[in-house]
């Protein structure tokens, strides 16, 4: 086991969407495509022999969980349910422009303040991050030491990333998350020190 502790903050690999993949999917459980599946073998390959995960995490979504077994086929995946994708309650698998024009007030309503805006029957990313933040820290918590992989989701990750690191909720789409991308980060004099941000196997090339 790895002396020090380091979490490695996953987001999924490419899902298999319906049409053209324009759609809003939060909590609509989509398996992986082929292209997705794909990726996060190459990660796990490329991390086999480098780095050995002690703990692994998922949210339990079908997404998460295949992409884990991809990247760290020798460990049994614990789910924690808080770190399910946002919630996007009415817009679930409707496209942009659908969204856009049957939600008219709320989507412009939401193009200004991103944070604190939830679609109807949905959350706000001030309500995910209530929901997230938790259970990492009870998951941090949990390991003296090791190397914690958690498998989740770009608003998800985002949102535990912008508590930590001082980001602005709403400057989400300035920071890319790229599917299989890895943010690492080390405790360090009680708080996290973001090493890696949006990593990948192909950032090698």
């Amino acid at each position: 086991m790895a002396e020090k502790k380091r979490i490695f903050l996953m987001r999924h690999a490419k899902p298999e969407l319906p049409g053209d993949g324009r759609i809003y999917y939060g909590q609509t459980d989509y398996p992986l495509c082929a292209a997705g599946a794909a990726a996060a073998k190459e990660v796990g390959s490329y991390l086999s022999g480098r780095i050995k995960f002690d703990y692994l995490y998922t949210s339990g979504m079908t997404r998460a969980v295949q992409t884990a077994a991809l990247v760290a086929p020798y460990l049994e995946p614990a789910a924690e349910r808080s770190l399910r994708e946002i919630n996007l309650g009415e817009w679930e698998g409707k496209g942009y422009d659908e969204v856009r024009e049957e939600f008219k007030e709320i989507y412009e309503a939401r193009g200004v303040k991103f944070a604190e805006t939830a679609p109807p029957g949905g959350e706000s990313f001030f309500e995910l991050q209530g929901r997230t933040v938790p259970a990492f820290k009870k998951i941090i918590s949990s390991h003296e030491s090791g190397n914690i992989l958690i498998v989740a989701h770009g608003a998800a990750i985002w949102s535990i990333a912008a508590y930590y690191f001082d980001f602005d909720l709403n400057d989400m789409f300035f920071f890319p998350q790229d599917y299989c991308g890895i943010h690492v980060a080390e405790e360090a004099c009680g708080r996290l020190r973001l090493c890696r941000y949006n990593w990948s196997p192909s950032l090698q090339l």
